[in-house]
């Protein structure tokens, strides 16, 4: 019978290094019969062979080899990962309207509802908006001593739009004229105002103005109101057309219609809405009630009365629908949609079928500057007719690409609107009546029992309800 045989084997060192090279551990693997245990020296021989050269744990290294603690991964090494840079900010140095619409408060605690705070003033020259650039970040390191380089923070053009400039610097927006100040297609803006002292009617026809405009009486049916900037109607409007690139306020309400419609470029502000169409590219705020309407806003809609309500009819929102009573007791059927943009999922769609055909038209103008460049003749040996084709292809090809990365920047722009769906809520103060379907981006709602003081907001996938 054979001798039992001894079998004789030193310890090992087992480097395990993470797959972004951030952090590594050790395992030590025990000596078998008489081989011999690892040491320290072995220990730091075998990071020096995995090129482990940065933020070695020097205490826990000493202690894995002197406590003999086998078979357990222990961290014995870690870099610094990069600090991404922040992206640039901008400071408005005026109140944004969300912040000052509304009656003025006197001293005797009276609301007055001639001064509401849609119009903000400003004198050329005056400081309007202020950006605080973008930082580039800060670099990391792996343990092989490799530097990491950090994510820059995002820059964006100063938002200067119509009548404003910028200093030397490009960093502060400023009035170039006297006016009013407001925010349009996300940039600053100064518009001069035009006021009407009566009612859009015959006596002053179709009103079409390159600021704001103030009327001090009512729209009637049938007459037109455009403005570039900002619109403010003391009175109602009444199966009119009423368009505004900035924000629309009205003292009364609206009663389009199949007439007419509102349409603001901002938020819109009104008494009530009865039987109308709607829409806004920022929030619209009602008083009191919103009745068989069509509501569109790009923001959120908001009915804020004590007695608020809104019933029947479609209601549309980027953001939030915010109410007191949602639908009625005869279970009227009344929609509400939150969480995508209506205004802006249009215009993608036709952005993405523009961008796609100039960038066909840059490939094949492209490819002929190519086909040209191969052919080694310099424009020098071209006939008169064949320099100005030449020409006039590389200027066309230069202002399609200007025009290609606008929309670039437009649909990023989108985009990233199209995010803020999941913060997307309805909010009901007193109460949602059967009849109401909610739709929160593409899931669904139906309300079929009375639901009170509830917040409807989307939770993994699915309508939630959530006490107020």
């Amino acid at each position: 019978m054979a001798e039992n045989q001894t079998i004789n084997k030193d310890g090992e060192v087992k480097v395990i290094l993470e797959k972004n090279k951030l952090k590594a551990y050790i395992e030590l693997i025990p000596p078998i019969g008489e081989g011999k245990p690892c040491t320290l020296e072995d220990a730091k021989e075998a990071l020096a062979k995995n090129n482990i050269v940065e933020g070695i744990k020097e205490s826990e290294l000493r202690e894995l080899v002197s406590q003999k603690r086998w078979g357990q991964k222990i961290l014995v090494a870690e870099g610094k990962p990069p600090v991404n840079g922040e992206n640039a900010k901008i400071v408005f140095k005026f109140p944004l309207l969300s912040e000052r619409i509304g009656p003025k408060i006197d001293e005797d605690g009276k609301a007055n509802y001639h001064d509401l705070g849609l119009i903000y003033n400003v004198k050329m020259g005056q400081l309007l908006a202020e950006k605080i650039p973008a930082t580039p970040g800060t670099p990391g390191i792996d343990v092989t001593g490799k530097v990491i380089p950090p994510k820059p923070g995002l820059d964006f053009r100063l938002p200067k739009g119509k009548n404003t400039f910028s200093d030397d610097n490009d960093t502060m927006v400023l009035a170039a004229i006297d006016g009013n100040v407001t925010i349009r297609d996300n940039r600053i803006v100064v518009d001069q105002v035009y006021e009407l002292n009566g009612d859009v009617d015959f006596s002053s026809g179709n009103i079409d103005f390159v600021g704001d405009v103030v009327i001090h009486g009512n729209v009637n049916s049938g007459f037109k109101v455009h403005a570039e900037g900002d619109i403010q109607v003391n009175g109602f409007i009444e199966g009119a057309e009423v368009v505004a690139k900035g924000n629309i306020f009205v003292r009364g309400g609206i009663t389009t219609g199949n007439k007419g419609i509102v349409k603001a470029g901002g938020d819109l502000v009104a008494r009530f809405v009865d039987n109308s169409r709607v829409e806004a590219g920022g929030d619209i705020l009602i008083r009191k009630a919103i009745i068989q309407s069509v509501v569109k806003a790009g923001g959120s809609v908001r009915v804020r009365d004590r007695k608020a309500t809104i019933l029947g009819g479609v209601i549309q929102a980027s953001m939030e629908v915010e109410s007191r009573v949602l639908g009625s007791q005869l279970a009227t059927g009344t929609i509400v949609e939150v969480g995508v943009n209506p205004h802006y999922r249009e215009e993608y769609q036709k952005l993405i079928k523009l961008r796609n055909e100039l960038k066909k038209n840059v490939d094949n103008i492209n490819h002929n500057l190519q086909v040209y460049q191969r052919s080694g003749v310099s424009p020098e040996n071209l006939t008169p007719k064949k320099r100005l084709m030449l020409i006039q292809m590389l200027d066309k090809f230069k202002e399609l690409r200007k025009e290609l990365q606008e929309i670039e920047e437009r649909v990023l722009f989108l985009e990233n609107e199209f995010q803020r769906g999941y913060n997307a809520k309805v909010k009901v103060h007193d109460i949602v009546y059967p009849g109401v379907r909610i739709t929160i981006g593409q899931s669904i709602y139906i309300v079929n029992d009375p639901i009170k003081y509830s917040s409807f907001v989307l939770d993994d996938g699915e309508v939630r309800v959530s006490p107020l």
